[in-house]
């Protein structure tokens, strides 16, 4: 059995395995990570005795990787308990709207406060402290409890540093020490609902979270090398769940005729793919060449470089554009910000999907991701087998 120390750090298992571990790795995307839980769905219902004790999470992929950790139950079990968590969800389960009378005044005659930002975020942490199980100081104590067993050797947690600009990633677990790295830094901590309410603060949109003694954001914000925590970690394969769906270009040339002015919800919504999205991509595309970089040298020629075997699944369809054909159906929380902004005759479905823990959406997601695990099952099989992963299938090829 493993010995947790005071700061969350787990000494390894001196009569376990010297392999190296699998990580799963959960980026952002808002209400959107509910096609994540859709194929983890199917991965915990076809290999229940799934091995992923590595687990990393950056803005709504903290709030999964979160419950995952912190599940006592089996692979299986933890997957359908966190389908269920996103069954009935609805965005007053996550915010609440803010006045935009309120917002301005606090602006121009108040300090800075959380009260300047377009959403309260309360009803989120009130939901998340329902379904964790949580100490009075509010820590993640089903994490440490899983360290202990030996059903979890680590989660990591990342937000971003908005005095010093740089991705902080927390991590609970492993025998590690600090990383610094340009621009990111790995800090071990006991993971608290401070944690996950910070990675997920998208600026201006939901309310900054002070951890110590500094105010943290959105932890896709900064964040360069999304896959880095992980093999920080000691993970030698990732499995990835993107959120992003990969256009052809078919697509991409059909849409590139736009005869009007880009709107603002246009240009906000490339700015949420650009910060939560986008970066996911890039990395992997850095490290499916450094694997055939490293592949290609002699054996014994390559320490410390190691490859990092990459399993990346992604949407068949585009979860944006999906969201348009719900955009009529308003209510709650999400009706009175949307009607403040003239939603209907402008409608941006990328900045929409984010925010659109509507259940009818969010089932259709839970939906797809299901399936979409289910055609790649070959693919997946490969991975928990740790035999080469077909890369050429990394995308969905449509007809």
């Amino acid at each position: 059995m493993s010995e947790e120390s005071s700061d969350g750090t787990v000494d390894p298992d001196p009569n376990g395995s010297a392999e190296a571990p699998a990580a799963l790795v959960l980026g952002g995307g808002g209400a959107r990570a509910a096609y994540q839980t859709g194929v983890l769905h199917y991965v915990g219902e076809a290999f229940p005795d799934a091995s992923m004790p590595l687990m990393t999470g950056v803005s709504a992929g903290s709030i999964n990787a979160a419950h995952l950790a912190a599940d006592p139950g089996p692979w299986k079990a933890r997957t359908a308990r966190l389908v269920r968590y996103w069954e009935g969800l609805t965005a007053d389960d996550v915010f609440a709207p803010r006045s935009p009378w309120a917002i301005a005044r606090s602006m121009l005659w108040g300090r800075p406060s959380k009260t300047q930002t377009l959403l309260d975020t309360a009803p989120l942490r009130a939901y998340l402290d329902r379904r964790l199980p949580t100490d009075d100081a509010g820590r993640l104590t089903g994490v440490a409890d899983n360290l202990e067993a030996g059903r979890l050797q680590g989660l990591a947690i990342s937000t971003s540093n908005y005095a010093t600009l740089q991705t902080v990633t927390w991590v609970q677990g492993c025998s590690m020490h600090d990383w610094e790295r340009p621009n990111r830094v790995g800090r071990r901590a006991r993971l608290g609902l401070d944690h996950v309410m910070a990675s997920t603060a998208l600026p201006m949109v939901f309310p900054a979270v002070r951890l110590d003694d500094a105010w943290y954001g959105d932890g896709g914000l900064r964040m360069l090398d999304p896959l880095a925590p992980a093999v920080h970690l000691g993970a030698d394969r990732l499995f990835v769940v993107s959120t992003r769906y990969e256009r052809s270009q078919a697509e991409a040339n059909r849409s590139a005729r736009t005869p009007a002015y880009p709107s603002l919800f246009q240009m906000m919504g490339i700015l949420a793919n650009v910060l939560m999205l986008d970066v996911l991509e890039h990395d992997a595309a850095v490290l499916r060449r450094i694997n055939r970089l490293v592949r290609k040298l002699r054996p014994g020629k390559h320490e410390p470089l190691r490859p990092i075997d990459l399993l990346v699944l992604r949407p068949s369809v585009d979860l944006g554009a999906l969201a348009g054909d719900y955009q009529m159906d308003l209510g709650g929380a999400m009706g009175t910000l949307l009607s403040s902004v003239q939603w209907r005759t402008d409608p941006p479905p990328d900045w929409w999907s984010m925010l659109l823990f509507q259940p009818d959406y969010l089932d259709r997601l839970l939906e797809i991701g299901y399936n979409d695990a289910r055609l790649q099952h070959d693919r997946i099989e490969a991975f928990f087998a740790r035999e080469p992963v077909d890369q050429s299938a990394s995308v969905f090829f449509r007809s």
